[in-house]
């Protein structure tokens, strides 16, 4: 018997008609956000706003920071003391995390460790920042250690406020080491970490207007 042309229907079209046809709409408008719309949402999120959040050419710029820092000596203060902002305020931050990207893999992010407290020395507030791995390192409570601070966020004067603490990205220990097997002591070592936690302090710390106005605006 001959068929005539318009009432061929696929199989597999039949099939996938009968199929939506029990799918409830809510049921299929979640679906298809959760395949199409969410991991889209996600992509335009990582190239408008994510891929433009950060100073990514902050390493060209390293040197020119720590070539302008020097150290200073401090006792730390003990560990109940109120110098230490976290004993005067919980909700001071202490840990940070700077989300790169949308993905799913939250722990693959840099993370900010901060020790801010008052320096009854320099009548400033510092804040010790760690952007590398802090697993080897010592408690520094009433340990005297040297710092290594920027010369010009010393000299402005909005750093050093409760607000606006000194950023502090190198430090040793004046008597004994602060961290595991005498790290202080590994020029090599010491090199490598400094380098690594000035890039990441200005790649993800440092505002861009900041960044811009200390690098940018003097080329």
């Amino acid at each position: 018997m001959c068929q005539q042309v318009g009432e061929s229907k696929s199989p597999s079209v039949s099939v996938m008609r009968n199929i939506f046809k029990y799918i409830p709409m809510v049921t299929l408008g979640q679906i298809l956000g959760t395949v199409v719309v969410f991991p889209l949402l996600c992509f335009l999120i990582n190239i408008f706003y994510y891929s433009n959040k950060y100073n990514d050419d902050a390493e060209q710029y390293y040197k020119e920071y720590m070539n302008n820092s020097y150290d200073i000596e401090v006792t730390m203060p003990e560990d109940n003391s109120k110098y230490y902002l976290e004993n005067q305020d919980e909700d001071v931050k202490t840990v940070e995390t700077f989300t790169k990207k949308i993905d799913g893999n939250y722990f693959a992010n840099p993370r900010g460790w901060y020790i801010p407290f008052y320096s009854v020395e320099y009548k400033k507030f510092l804040s010790i920042m760690y952007f590398v791995d802090i697993s080897q390192m010592y408690c520094l409570y009433g340990r005297k250690v040297i710092l290594t601070v920027n010369r010009d966020d010393m000299n402005n004067p909005e750093y050093g406020t409760k607000e606006n603490p000194v950023p502090v990205l190198k430090d040793v220990g004046v008597d004994e080491s602060i961290r595991d097997y005498d790290k202080d002591y590994d020029k090599a070592y010491m090199d490598s970490f400094y380098r690594e936690n000035v890039i990441r302090y200005l790649k993800y710390k440092m505002s861009k207007s900041e960044f811009k106005r200390r690098f940018k605006n003097k080329e």
